[in-house]
């Protein structure tokens, strides 16, 4: 039968999409339309529609594979990239080139669209394959844990119950007192449900210390995180003076039983440790008050915030995060391979790439 690549046409395509993605990524992905007519259709980076391509044999969805678009800074130069995600091949159909084809149809329409440089976040299925695609390893990303409240880690480890709430209501009752001891009183924080046009203001100021990261102007994170339909994020902002001098954008979720917060933007100088501390501080706090057991943080080795966060209560995660290898494929000659490759030259959060999209 013959096989035609389409672009993914959400009325007539979603439900063969839905279906591979269930089979390729299990039942827990996520499977809301509505989710991905924002992502795709809504994307304001879109150069002539959405970039999300389906190989179909017939009525039937066999592979798939596309690009997300936004902008990347470096160097001062602001480029068109894209997140390679999707990358999916019905099981029945495997070991037939259908990976690698579609790769190669994402790159190709990329170019036409005028994306300089398509970047992604393999995971350790699909990462050899890119790699005998010959696309080059700019990193292996980190990321960090604080805990906040410590009672299903005591429950583990002294399976009494009454004995644990008394443990975590010892040391909770210590770490906050601790923290209220140390927060930079000068540094003011505010809690909001939607982020604010204002924080263009703390891009423009810091943007120009950085090295590697996404564009996060109010135009990125007002799409991103304003106008998602399925999920409601928290903005922190920090202010010294009245002026904005970093921000955190929350997801509060569950994981494992527990209460957890993922930091999907953590931004401020770089090369201030007193904001970067501040904002820490402010996070904790937040965690603190809202009775949430552990934050998640990434922010690349960029400037001086794996510094501060080690020396204020986060620590590496015991596992590398799924998808942890950073990889890129350079489509212009507006940017070169040494631009953008190792991890000290990047500023990359929780938010960046597909996982906390829970694709």
């Amino acid at each position: 039968m013959e096989r035609e690549i389409v672009r993914l046409d959400m009325d007539r395509d979603f439900e063969a999409f839905e279906e591979l993605s269930v089979i390729s990524f299990g039942e827990n992905t996520n499977s809301k339309k509505e989710m991905y007519e924002w992502l795709f259709e809504k994307n304001p980076y879109n150069k002539s529609g959405n970039m999300m391509y389906l190989l179909k044999e017939g009525d039937k969805v066999i592979g798939c594979d596309g690009l997300l678009p936004n902008e990347l800074y470096v160097n001062g130069k602001v480029l068109l990239t894209a997140h390679s995600v999707k990358s999916m091949t019905h099981p029945d159909y495997k070991r037939q080139g259908i990976f690698r084809k579609m790769t190669q149809n994402s790159c190709e329409r990329g170019l036409q669209d005028g994306v300089d440089v398509v970047i992604g976040l393999a995971n350790d299925q699909s990462y050899p394959a890119y790699q005998r695609f010959g696309w080059p390893t700019l990193f292996e990303k980190e990321v960090y844990v604080k805990p906040i409240l410590i009672t299903n880690i005591l429950k583990r480890r002294i399976k009494i119950g009454p004995l644990a709430a008394i443990g975590n209501s010892i040391y909770s009752t210590f770490m906050k007192s601790r923290l209220t001891r140390v927060m930079d009183k000068d540094i003011k924080f505010e809690i909001l449900d939607k982020v604010p046009q204002s924080i263009q203001q703390c891009w423009d100021r810091y943007k120009s210390k950085y090295n590697v990261c996404l564009v996060r102007d109010y135009k990125y994170l007002n799409y991103r995180y304003n106008e998602r339909p399925d999920v409601d994020y928290v903005t922190i902002l920090a202010k010294y003076n009245g002026e904005i001098v970093g921000f955190a954008i929350l997801h509060n979720s569950f994981a494992n039983g527990s209460k957890m917060t993922s930091a999907v933007e953590f931004f401020t100088d770089p090369t201030s440790e007193r904001f970067i501390k501040a904002l820490a501080n402010g996070v904790s706090k937040y965690c603190y008050d809202n009775g949430i057991e552990y934050v998640v943080v990434g922010t690349g080795l960029y400037g001086e915030y794996k510094k501060v966060l080690l020396g204020h209560g986060f620590m590496l995660t015991r596992k590398p995060p799924k998808n942890n290898m950073m990889i890129a494929n350079i489509l212009s000659d507006k940017v070169t391979l040494d631009e953008i490759t190792a991890h000290d030259k990047w500023h990359i959060t929780q938010g960046d790439g597909e996982t906390e999209l829970d694709l």
